[in-house]
């Protein structure tokens, strides 16, 4: 039995940009991703006594909110992303270059695009792992998948991914 403690009003203000964000990438709705954000962290600390610390508290918060988004598309049509900015995404591009920063932004509309069009599990799987860089093993165990499935998933959401930017070139 982990205590309470362990998310104290610190930890969930530090978890919830990272939630935000996921979200975010996963729905296209920002209003949406504060909503699903707050659920998962109101989730994670009313059952904190089963986080069992088989990964770290990150990992596991990031999959309740997993399994709440995989809810919401599961009660309505899972709707593209909107092309909100995401400007920390280009920060590695001078805010002087308008050429550099408009690329940039039609790139990562492009991805969003493309991110959208999965179904919501490989969207899932793709975000966890290539976007928040958490483990195979922290994906599986987040989002109840066995080994087997989680990588069949991951290949078929990439290879989706791929065809679909390919084709908008």
């Amino acid at each position: 039995m982990w205590p309470l403690a362990i998310l104290d009003e610190a930890t969930c203000r530090a978890l919830e940009p990272v939630l935000f964000r996921f979200a975010l990438r996963a729905t296209g709705e920002p209003d949406l991703s504060k909503d699903l954000a707050q659920e998962a962290l109101l989730a994670a600390v009313a059952h904190v006594g089963s986080f069992g610390g088989r990964s770290s508290l990150r990992t596991w918060v990031v999959g309740i909110l997993a399994h709440k988004i995989a809810d919401h598309f599961r009660a309505r049509a899972a709707k593209p992303l909107d092309g909100t900015d995401d400007d920390a995404l280009l920060d590695t591009a001078s805010p002087h270059d308008f050429e550099q920063v408009l690329m940039a932004r039609q790139e990562l509309a492009r991805v969003e695009r493309a991110l959208a069009a999965l179904p919501a599990r490989e969207r899932l799987v793709v975000l966890m792992t290539d976007v928040e860089g958490l483990s195979r093993e922290e994906v599986r165990s987040a989002l109840g998948l066995t080994p087997t499935h989680l990588r069949v998933t991951l290949h078929r959401a990439r290879n989706r991914l791929r065809r679909a930017l390919e084709r908008d070139r």
